[in-house]
């Protein structure tokens, strides 16, 4: 992934951590499960890692550290279930503890026509588009921290390769919504925790 010298240390932070995140998803093959992850600074987890890491790879998340205390680690939170996924994650909510949330999800995307010509009725649409010749599959992860940066990369099935992934800012803007407001303040925290029927209130793991 390509740098610029104009990022801030947050900025960079959060496209190495969506960066290497979905290189680590892509290792785990495709058809899967959404997945939900809280992104951690590392600095606060750093002696856990460093136990269970040898000692090259321990120095080598020190180095990185190091040049940046703002580095972010991925931790898995949850998987979810691929209907209503916009609907769950608005029900999720996470405290200060945590910098920031990522999902990793799997979508296809068809031609404009295909999409003009499909029915109307959802499940015969669903049915003709995941049929269509112009079907792609991709799948998408996209991270948002608690500043409100956001980044996201992208990797279609069909030319699945490190070298291959796409990259931006803005590529899902509907869900790095969602993700932006399911960082709340430990004062909103404990307010919804106290009310019953309220958003789910989560911790990273």
């Amino acid at each position: 992934m390509t740098t610029s010298p104009d990022l801030s240390a947050a900025q960079l932070s959060l496209r190495l951590a969506v960066s290497s995140l979905e290189k680590d998803v892509a290792q785990l093959g495709w058809d899967r499960s959404p997945s939900l992850f809280a992104f951690v600074y590392t600095k606060s987890v750093f002696p856990q890692l460093a136990s269970e890491m040898d000692p090259v790879q321990a120095d080598q998340l020190r180095e990185a550290l190091s040049e940046n205390p703002l580095h972010l680690t991925a931790v898995l939170q949850d998987h979810l279930p691929p209907a209503d996924l916009m609907e769950t994650l608005g029900h999720l909510v996470f405290g200060e503890d945590v910098a920031g949330v990522a999902v990793a999800m799997e979508r296809f995307l068809v031609s404009p026509q295909a999409d003009a010509e499909a029915p109307t009725d959802p499940k015969e649409r669903e049915k003709f588009l995941l049929a269509h010749p112009s079907r792609q599959d991709v799948r998408i992860v996209a991270g948002a921290t608690r500043d409100g940066n956001t980044w996201c990369a992208s990797r279609a099935r069909a030319e699945d390769s490190d070298e291959m992934v796409a990259q931006g800012e803005n590529i899902v803007p509907e869900l790095l919504e969602v993700l932006k407001a399911m960082l709340v303040s430990d004062e909103e925290l404990a307010q919804l925790a106290s009310e019953p029927g309220s958003a789910a209130v989560s911790q990273a793991d």
